[in-house]
């Protein structure tokens, strides 16, 4: 030919060739081996959580079924169903809503288990560490302020990112290859940062909390279970942030599924499948017997130690009169 013209920018050609052909497009598909994988750990979650949330319904008239937390409890299981969930907006062709409600999606879910870990924990500490006499009105329903504002604090922050940076699709083309990308933008900016920082605080605000339900009774308290959920959640977001910023983008998609994958099985084992193992197999240790009798040894070294401290005030002083 005696003149030559590029091709589009979604199509390609040899050098020296007279037709183009469309570019092969790059994103994650639903069936891609790694895909298959990640999407069955998700139905495999979110059928756990179903079957613990079944447990904990038909033993909802036992101690551990109490001591659950009725809405508390509802509401945890319903957050990780979110987050489990929120796995299918990363898989498939990327779309502006795709791209825009991912990452908020699972902001507010872990926000919501944040808040229902840490509204226990208040309504434990409520109970336990009260003065002589009854709680306060306030010490009572404190637990559902947590419930309500923290998930709705996120709300607000998701709601801004998406209203003033907002997240879009994009189709970009590398030089000189044979595909092109349709991945999604600007969803590691200011808004992301403000997102999983506050979910960072909850988690820290959820790890003292498990530190001073530390010595409560083990069947009110999961002290042991946050912690290690925590230390789970601290370890996975902050060393899987620098893939997050690399730009590739089926990478990244990548990453943050199993980051969130492994955030969820960790809010589900730490938490519930020891309180399922007692009840299926150990149901003497879910009794109103076993409760009274941890709770009196719980009593009693209290009660220990509060006479203790009585016994040296008065020796104390009288040492300060001799001298």
């Amino acid at each position: 030919m005696e003149s030559c013209w590029s091709c589009p920018q979604d199509e390609w050609s040899h050098g020296g060739q007279v037709s183009c052909w469309k570019k092969a497009v790059v994103y994650l598909f639903w069936s891609e081996p790694t895909s298959v994988v990640l999407i069955m750990l998700t139905l495999v979650g979110m059928a756990l959580t179903a079957s613990v949330t079944a447990l904990y319904v038909r033993h909802i008239d036992t101690p551990i079924g109490k001591a659950a937390g009725g809405p508390i409890f509802y509401c945890h299981m319903a957050s990780l169903l979110g987050s489990f969930a929120s796995v299918f907006l990363f898989v498939g062709e990327p779309t502006g809503w795709k791209c825009k409600l991912r990452r908020p999606a699972f902001g507010v879910s872990f926000t919501l288990c944040l808040a229902s870990i840490l509204a226990k924990c208040v309504r434990i500490l409520a109970a336990f560490t009260t003065p002589v006499g009854r709680p306060t009105r306030l010490q009572t329903s404190l637990y559902l302020i947590v419930l309500g504002i923290l998930p709705a604090l996120q709300c607000i922050i998701c709601f801004l990112w998406l209203l003033l940076d907002p997240p879009g699709v994009r189709r970009s083309y590398p030089r000189k290859a044979d595909y092109l990308i349709i991945e999604c933008f600007n969803e590691t900016g200011i808004g992301f940062s403000f997102s999983i920082g506050y979910l960072c605080a909850l988690a820290f605000c959820c790890l003292t909390a498990a530190i001073k339900t530390h010595s409560l009774p083990k069947i009110f308290s999961d002290s042991q279970g946050i912690s290690l959920m925590m230390v789970t959640f601290f370890a996975v977001w902050l060393s899987v942030m620098p893939a997050l910023e690399s730009g590739k983008e089926r990478m990244v998609d990548m990453v943050a599924v199993v980051s969130i994958l492994l955030s969820s099985y960790s809010g589900l084992a730490f938490l519930f499948f020891q309180r399922c193992y007692v009840m299926l197999f150990r149901p003497h240790h879910n009794t109103t017997e076993w409760i009274k009798k941890t709770t009196y040894a719980y009593c009693q070294k209290v009660a220990s130690k509060a006479s203790l401290s009585i016994q040296l005030e008065p020796s104390t002083a009288t040492t300060g009169m001799s001298a």
